[in-house]
């Protein structure tokens, strides 16, 4: 993403908190009016699927967005009856595939970046440019950068649903202050210095819940990955030209990644717990930081006591010496969208295409952005009131970073599938960088 477009979202949404305003497919199901139908004239109920990973019980404010959007779109659309499965994230990625394959996917379903290629290769979604354009208000309303991610071969794959930052750096201030550490570190050294202090201290220095498998390559690697490689050689690696994993700057992030683990930064039970337990950890004031994108801070400002929030900053890796990545820059993009089953027809069709609208929409920005998330479409009305604090250090500092890219959304399933199995044996120090380096090409170069 370029520069001026960070400052255009960021700037967005600052000048709105500052004006304070308030805020399974296959099958066609009937052949009335397709223009009518979505608005519940047609007496012929429409029944529509959908799969994602937007669990009811999440405090995450894009989620909480989305079930808002879910509720007005039943009560306007009386005829169309959702038949929604939420799945935690790592089994989502894995059945969304598996019903890919069988060609059973459901009519509405979310659509992870790295898998947009195949999907529309395979012609399993219906490409969305015909629609988009015929709907200048909705077209205009998203930040152009996101529909670019979903975009492969001059078609828009999927309606992105939010603008992610994945790398941020969670840390109580009141801890850095009572163990001597006057600021945040600004090289990796002093990083280092830090994580050592804080442990020699009784402290977790970095809560890290790698369950899941993505949080470590996601939260962490993606950035820390740029920190050494600079995104240049990303972009050789995406469209194979001629970059390596096995190239001595990527071998060095892992090995990074390795330190932090060696030297005790880390939970014992990182492989055991996920990035809801691992905020646990820094809620009861055992850990000193973690690592998680910007839809931790809703979750954090629903879920944390009072100390923890008032004492919460927010920060991102420093630089590496000797590294080429920029200091300004933190792993982000869209990385997740909607999309629709190619199989719809008619009216079917014509609900998916409001539902997914309705998800998508200006309406569904603002009550993310009240709810302290940032969605892929600018907001235009919103109650600052109801706005964290921390969200809005997040908006500022959102102004003056540039996005690198999130390693799960834009490179193949199966070299993160190795990435991130090989990271769990990493940071337990079951596999060297250079190992897990070479397993990374092998892959690479197989798919």
């Amino acid at each position: 993403m370029k520069k001026a477009t960070m400052l255009m979202l960021g700037s967005l949404l600052a000048m709105t908190t500052l004006a304070g305003c308030g805020s399974g497919g296959g099958q066609s199901a009937s052949q009335s009016s397709s223009a009518d139908s979505a608005q519940g004239s047609s007496n012929q109920t429409i029944k529509l699927t959908m799969e994602d990973r937007l669990l009811e019980t999440s405090t995450d404010g894009s989620v909480i967005a989305h079930r808002k959007m879910i509720d007005e779109f039943k009560k306007e659309h009386p005829n169309v009856e959702i038949s929604e499965e939420s799945l935690q994230d790592a089994t989502y990625k894995t059945k969304i595939k598996t019903l890919a394959a069988g060609n059973d996917l459901p009519d509405v379903f979310e659509l992870l970046g790295s898998d947009a290629q195949m999907f529309a290769e395979n012609k399993l979604i219906m490409p969305l440019d015909d629609i988009l354009n015929q709907d200048p208000d909705w077209k205009k309303g998203f930040i152009p950068s996101t529909l670019n991610d979903f975009t492969v071969n001059g078609q828009l794959t999927g309606a992105p649903m939010q603008m992610l930052s994945t790398s941020l750096i969670f840390y109580n201030k009141a801890i850095f202050d009572k163990v001597g550490i006057t600021k945040f570190p600004s090289t990796w050294n002093e990083f280092i210095a830090a994580i050592n202090t804080l442990k020699e201290k009784g402290y977790i220095p970095i809560a890290l819940g790698n369950k899941d498998k993505w949080v470590a390559e996601s939260c962490i690697l993606s950035e820390l990955g740029d920190r050494f490689t600079g995104t240049d050689w990303f972009n050789s690696i995406k469209n194979h030209q001629g970059a390596k994993f096995t190239d001595k700057p990527f071998v060095d992030a892992l090995a990074a990644l390795q330190q932090l683990s060696k030297i005790g930064a880390f939970n014992t039970d990182v492989n055991s717990i996920d990035n809801n337990q691992q905020r646990t950890l820094y809620y009861n004031g055992k850990a000193a930081m973690f690592f998680e994108g910007d839809w931790a801070i809703s979750s954090l400002n629903s879920e944390a006591p009072q100390e923890i929030k008032d004492n919460t900053h927010l920060a991102i890796l420093p630089t590496v010496e000797g590294g080429a990545g920029k200091a300004n820059v933190v792993s982000g993009g869209a990385a997740w969208a909607f999309a629709i089953n190619a199989n719809l027809k008619g009216d079917k069709l014509k609900a998916a295409i409001d539902l997914v609208k309705k998800l998508t929409g200006v309406e569904e920005a603002n009550v993310a952005a009240e709810n302290n998330a940032v969605a892929a479409t600018v907001p235009t009305n919103y109650d600052k009131s109801k706005v964290a604090p921390l969200f809005n250090e997040y908006l500022e500092m959102f102004q003056k970073l540039q996005l690198s890219p999130i390693y799960d959304a834009q490179l193949s399933p199966a070299v993160i599938e190795t990435m991130n199995n090989g990271l769990q044996d990493l940071l337990i120090q079951g596999k060297t960088p250079e190992q897990l380096a070479k397993e990374i090409q092998d892959t690479y170069e197989g798919a």
